[in-house]
């Protein structure tokens, strides 16, 4: 970033709490990564828009950080503006429908639907995101996905439908230069009991590794991912202090002094490995954050 550019950058962030050169480690699973050049808590949905609207037309680099669950951090840090959601959490419930900020942990959502006597996105409850997150992610498991619950999404450029979302496999519309601010679900009234009873079921299903880990590695894409490099005999593998679960092959752990560089090498030799016994490319569901 150029004096310039930190100059304007300080201009827009005079009314907001910020920190410069500020290390991402505490802000992703993986607890690597290096500095970002900036970093700020935007603390209402109206400041993160006139935020990000000014960033771009400034031209300035950015990047919007939800819970960290799904991103590798370059342990050269992000040469721009990180900008951190934890404080837009806000969740309202309007009979069926919940309306919550793109900060609000999808766990949050669920337990304000169990307590509202609202079903349907119980299969989600593992998913350690945030609401912007998992919508722009599309994120899903069991055959089901978040977009299967979106009425409409408010972002920076407008408010879309579910059908104008653009939602496909771990994809959509805002993975590109769009940014969530909240978005409405449309739930379905259920039995306390029932819900509960769903939430059970799925947290028996869903048990992650225990370690540091970001979630799942690679895309399951008309195949489990996990069951390929099991097959592949990679469990256990290791690169520098990074190594592919022995409980699940999908997932990385993050050894003590482990770095992002680390992580990085090992998901490409899990490729190359994977490519070379099954001819089958791998793809990541992870996504990185600056220079490797």
């Amino acid at each position: 970033m150029t004096i310039t550019q930190k100059n304007i950058v300080l201009q827009m962030l005079k009314n907001f709490e910020y920190y410069e050169n500020y290390s991402l480690k505490s802000l992703n699973r993986y607890r690597t990564g290096g500095n970002a050049t900036f970093v700020v808590f935007p603390k209402s949905t109206k400041d993160l828009k006139v935020l990000v609207n000014s960033l771009v037309e400034n031209e300035i680099n950015y990047y919007v950080l939800g819970l960290g669950s799904n991103v590798l951090i370059s342990d050269k840090g992000f040469d721009g503006v990180v900008i951190v959601t934890k404080f837009l959490n806000k969740i309202d419930v309007k009979g069926n429908l919940i309306i919550a900020e793109s900060g609000a942990k999808l766990i949050d959502v669920i337990n304000e639907s169990l307590l509202n006597s609202l079903g349907g996105l119980e299969f989600a409850v593992g998913i350690p995101a945030s609401v912007g997150g998992s919508v722009a992610m599309n994120s899903g498991c069991y055959n089901k996905s978040i977009s299967e619950r979106v009425s409409y999404v408010v972002t920076n450029k407008g408010v879309y439908s579910r059908q104008n979302c653009q939602f496909a496999y771990r994809k959509s519309r805002f993975l590109n230069s769009e940014v969530i601010l909240e978005v409405c679900f449309t739930m379905m009234p259920d039995e306390l009991d029932n819900i509960e009873e769903k939430l059970n079921q799925y947290k028996s299903f869903r048990k992650n590794p225990k370690g540091r880990n970001c979630g799942s590695i690679f895309k399951n894409d008309g195949f489990f991912a996990g069951k390929i490099i099991d097959e592949c005999n990679l469990k256990g593998y290791s690169v520098g202090q990074a190594s592919i679960s022995i409980e699940h092959a999908n997932f990385i752990i993050a050894k003590d002094n482990c770095t992002s560089c680390d992580i990085y090498n090992l998901i490409k030799d899990v490729k190359e490995k994977v490519y070379k016994e099954k001819q089958i490319e791998l793809q990541e569901e992870v996504v990185y954050l600056g220079e490797f």
